[in-house]
């Protein structure tokens, strides 16, 4: 096993007027990078107890380099690493660019992109977006409101690599969307187990006026009817039976076209009158990192090659900006989703694993093939896992009604928790349009 403790990207895009926060359970691969003693060394900036800050001025423009250091409880020096912060000021492009954002679960409610495109493209708000007003365009089949805009994406709960380069038809692992006549859950219920027909069916995405459920185990029967009552059955938080309404199952790989059984991305544009994208940004996956400790990510290395070539070969000029994925909760939502048992039970194992994974992300954009038109963009570190993930206030213990915080969602934030993916979203559009 690697001992490296520090994780620390090659760079990091900063913002004028943006305040940038780095913080250490996303750099420090540790259960409690607290019982270190941290020491940040930077031109600007300030650290504190949990996280390092810097907001650039207008005169930061330029770059500048970060230092951390380990230490033990007797001084000595354990371990360092840097990276560089560049800061850039946001200008408008010069014409309409066109961005692709593909994802999983935590792409599906069009969260982060909607920030990202607030923050550039839109006036007002918190933080003020910049009001470079039509400079961008996300395209995608489904749809995500705005300020009174409408913005795509191709973010599908439970997909990962292989999912995208799949075909289109429903499966015996097909998720399922319903309708219901009303309902009162929250993140709390999302990995939660129902029960219809004498099928368990897992709660993933919970919408408004519908709901996803992925398969439980056993349930793999061709499109098994979803019909009458889903019955609550193990961890529901709001136990109310579900009385549904229609149901679908879960749409096929936007990019498969049936009559040559592959994905063809520029049959995909003509399909849905899109414009080419200049650039896509890629979120995949926790879905499939279910070993613990992993280092090979055998189900995500055969197949992410296959979707970046392919789209490469179609789009031969749009850049590829691979965003990391965010840590697991660590304050219970990993227990509360999976209990003590099965995949994804370790919360250690996964933080390994999450580490790891980024890092093998960018090893892959830094390779000789990818490296000219791909990137990789850190998330981790600048999302607030112990504050940004879904919790319940819980008695302490059984017999003292004293309140703690326990998190009951494994991988999936709150809303401000999607909004600070949708802060590095927003660093690296900066970035990125400038080129434009």
């Amino acid at each position: 096993m690697n001992k490296k403790i520090i994780f620390l990207p090659k760079k990091y895009n900063l913002v004028v007027g943006d305040r940038f926060e780095l913080f250490y359970r996303g750099i420090i691969r540790a259960f409690n990078p607290y019982l270190y003693y941290i020491l940040i060394e930077c031109a600007k900036g300030f650290y504190y107890p949990r996280y390092y800050t810097f907001t650039p001025k207008d005169s930061d423009v330029g770059e500048y380099e970060l230092v951390v250091k380990l230490f033990d409880n007797f001084g000595e020096l354990i371990e360092e690493d840097k990276t560089i912060l560049v800061v850039n000021k946001p200008t408008p492009p010069t014409r309409k660019v066109n961005i692709l954002c593909i994802g999983d679960s935590l792409t599906s409610g069009g969260f982060w992109t909607k920030e990202g495109y607030r923050r550039f493209c839109q006036t007002g708000g918190e933080p003020e977006g910049l009001g470079f007003i039509d400079s961008i365009n996300l395209i995608g089949t489904n749809k995500a409101e705005v300020g009174g805009e409408t913005i795509g994406h191709e973010g599908y709960g439970c997909w990962h690599w292989k999912s995208f380069i799949s075909t289109s038809g429903p499966t015996r692992t097909s998720a399922v969307w319903i309708k219901v006549n009303g309902h009162n859950l929250t993140e709390a219920d999302q990995h939660s187990v129902w029960e219809n027909n004498q099928n368990n069916w897992i709660l993933e995405t919970i919408e408004k006026d519908r709901l996803k459920f992925k398969r439980g185990e056993g349930n793999n029967g061709w499109n098994p009817a979803v019909t009458g009552v889903m019955l609550p059955n193990e961890n529901v938080v709001h136990e109310e039976p579900l009385e549904i309404l229609s149901y679908e199952y879960e749409t096929g790989n936007p990019f498969w076209r049936e009559d040559i059984q592959d994905i063809d991305f520029n049959w995909y544009l003509k399909e849905h009158n899109f414009e080419k994208p200049d650039i896509v940004y890629i979120l995949l996956s926790w879905n499939g990192l279910y070993i613990p400790y992993d280092t090979e990510f055998k189900l995500h290395s055969e197949n992410a090659p296959i979707l970046i070539n392919k789209l490469h070969k179609d789009l031969p000029n749009a850049k590829i900006r691979i965003m990391g994925i965010t840590l697991p909760s660590v304050t219970g939502g990993i227990t509360s989703n999976y209990g003590c048992k099965g995949p994804y039970h370790d919360v250690l194992g996964d933080i390994f694993t999450c580490f790891n994974y980024n890092k093998w992300l960018e090893e892959m954009c830094e390779k000789d093939e990818y490296k000219d038109y791909m990137e990789f963009v850190e998330v981790k570190s600048q999302f607030d896992v112990e504050y940004n993930m879904p919790y319940a206030m819980n008695n302490v213990n059984s017999r003292y009604d004293e309140k703690e915080i326990i998190g009951n969602n494994g991988v999936h934030p709150m809303v401000r928790g999607y909004n600070q993916i949708g802060d590095v979203f927003f660093r690296s559009l900066v970035k990125e349009l400038k080129e434009f």
